[in-house]
């Protein structure tokens, strides 16, 4: 059975105020989504082109289990502890270009493109 990586595809800061349930869920492919914030985007990696976060287990300390990252991974939010933050910051840097130039390719994935 093929999996489907867990990758980071965007850089976002959320609104303040605390996680809510969404009115309409955020899809990503076959998941739905229906808590979080409103973000703000200010990077997105172009579609399929993100940061594969498996790549980064051991290093971030909030997967102390490699074993376990996937059930960690697949929750609507994951906190993260502020070096774990700037881990995934740093390595997803470098796939990130202006969210302007790289939306079009995730909406036309959405819509089987």
């Amino acid at each position: 059975m093929h999996r489907p990586r867990c990758s980071t595809a965007g850089r976002t800061r959320p609104t303040a105020g605390p996680v809510r349930s969404l009115d309409e869920p955020v899809r990503f492919g076959e998941r739905a989504f229906t808590e979080g914030r409103d973000p703000r985007v200010g990077g997105l990696a172009p579609y399929r082109e993100g940061l594969v976060l498996r790549d980064l287990v051991p290093r971030p300390a909030v997967f102390p289990d490699p074993a376990s990252r996937g059930v960690r991974l697949r929750r609507t939010v994951l906190a993260l502890p502020a070096p774990d933050a700037e881990l995934v910051g740093r390595e997803l840097a470098a796939h990130l270009r202006p969210y302007a130039d790289a939306v079009d390719g995730h909406r036309a994935a959405r819509r089987g493109a």
